[in-house]
């Protein structure tokens, strides 16, 4: 059994999941689709930023905290269902 996966296939299961938030969020569970979709997005994130030749910190955090937003944003809402 393969130990690590390569970042290309990481990044294609990850498009995957956000593609299944998206459509989970669409038919109604909207506080399961976005969760789903803010933790496909972060791996894609953590992904592009483990490419980059030149890492700033600023291209990591700012759409990490965007995903955490939408994860704590999705586990307030009132009556999601």
């Amino acid at each position: 059994m393969r130990e690590s996966f390569t970042l290309d296939q990481v990044r294609k299961v990850s498009l995957i999941v956000v593609g299944l938030g998206l459509v989970i969020g669409m038919t109604g569970a909207v506080r399961t689709g976005s969760i789903i979709l803010s933790l496909g997005a972060s791996i894609i994130v953590i992904a592009r930023y483990s490419q980059l030749k030149i890492k700033r910190n600023i291209e990591l955090f700012l759409p990490l905290m965007i995903c955490i937003m939408l994860f704590v944003l999705a586990l307030t809402l009132p009556n999601a269902r």
